[in-house]
């Protein structure tokens, strides 16, 4: 089982609805698509999520896996990704040099590698990492909607279509936060909600702002703080208020996980496989993790179905694992994985059984993205 081919495909997603956020509005999203087959014909999907970084710049780092893997065996993913991240890095992991943008770029590698594995083997990759002990992966609520009529509203149909957990997005004008948290609690009742600053509070404004949320019985709030600062901010932040805080782009790497977790800043970790470098890389943060006795808690950015699918079978195995998971393809006018259904029932979706990361893609839609990616940007398909 070696590999034939590598593709790549840029992908343009729109959105049902404007998504709002501290950063501002977007109208859609930009992923890669990623191809590996193998000499026996198999193809294993994985994406990279851009997200914040350039398109262009992470196709580039991605068309050297073709020169890196083409030829090697699809077993040996662990020594694949090393001589990956060696080549372009001079390292064998994401070390500090360059921890976000290698663990971004190569994760879509790394699923597609274990989905091509599993769908040669029969399994699923959960089989594959030592077997699942959940039957299904909680999910959150992600309330959305740009007034605080609108986010109350859809905080309210949340509740009804049975999402245990909200999570709402702040870091917007301080008014509008409070004004958007106290609709939003009145609308789910005692339901658990979450907040989400995205980086947009300095310290003070934290503090502050905690201070006045707290009535509102937050659950967490997750990254108040920019990233930049680290450990010693949301340590001083939890040192100060009642809320607990959630670690989100503070932690990439094991090295980052460890130090946030001895240093008790944080009372969860929220980590996905794009920021970790894919499903090794975060089952080697949520091992951290447990042993401080913190949970993670899937992180969410803009992806396809095909991220729901490899996180679950990621996190199937991990006995610490949070009840709120993040979760983003739902937001999409239209998603490439055309099964199985991703609409959580009750906020759960159960852990697929079938071969490789247990999904198919529905061709037609990524043309679509293909050709909706090409006309915005010009970017050729290799």
């Amino acid at each position: 089982m070696k590999i034939r081919d590598i593709r790549l495909t840029p992908l343009f997603s729109k959105f049902k609805t404007t998504y709002v956020w501290a950063m501002g509005k977007n109208l859609g999203q930009t992923t890669i698509l990623v191809e590996i087959e193998t000499d026996a014909g198999v193809v294993g999907y994985g994406e990279t999520a851009p997200t914040m970084t350039s398109p262009q710049a992470i196709h580039t780092l991605l068309l050297t896996a073709k020169t890196v893997l083409l030829g090697q065996p699809i077993t040996q993913i662990t020594d694949l990704m090393k001589q990956l991240f060696t080549q372009n890095f001079g390292h064998h992991y994401a070390s500090q040099s360059h921890p976000r943008i290698g663990n971004i770029a190569f994760a879509g590698v790394e699923l597609a590698l274990w989905d091509a594995l599993g769908k040669s083997v029969g399994l699923p990759v959960h089989a594959l990492l030592g077997g699942k002990i959940h039957d299904t992966v909680s999910f959150m609520g992600f309330v959305q909607g740009d007034s605080t009529e609108e986010v109350a509203a859809h905080a309210s149909q949340l509740v009804q279509d049975g999402f245990e957990v909200i999570y709402l997005k702040a870091g917007h004008a301080n008014d509008k936060d409070m004004a958007n948290v106290e609709a939003v609690r009145k609308a789910i009742g005692n339901k658990r909600l979450r907040i989400d600053p995205n980086e947009a509070w300095d310290l003070m404004e934290a503090q502050v702002m905690l201070q006045k949320l707290a009535k509102y019985d937050l659950e967490m709030v997750e990254q108040p703080v920019s990233a930049i600062s680290g450990v010693p901010a949301l340590k001083a932040l939890k040192q100060s208020c009642s809320v607990p805080i959630a670690a989100d782009q503070s932690v990439f790497t094991p090295e980052e996980a460890h130090a946030m977790c001895a240093s008790g800043a944080a009372s969860l970790l929220t980590v996905g496989l794009h920021e970790t470098g894919g499903i090794l890389g975060f089952r080697r943060v949520a091992a951290i993790a447990q042993l401080f006795d913190i949970n993670v808690c899937l992180h969410g950015v803009w992806e396809t179905g095909i991220t729901t699918c490899a996180s679950i079978q990621a996190v199937a195995g991990v006995p610490n694992l949070d009840d709120g998971n993040q979760i983003m393809w739902q937001l999409l006018e239209e998603d490439i994985v055309e099964n199985p259904d991703l609409t959580p029932n009750g906020g759960k979706i159960a852990v697929m059984s079938g071969p490789g990361l247990g999904f198919s893609l529905n061709e037609d839609a990524v043309g679509r993205a293909a050709e909706a990616y090409s006309k915005k940007n010009g970017m050729a398909v290799t």
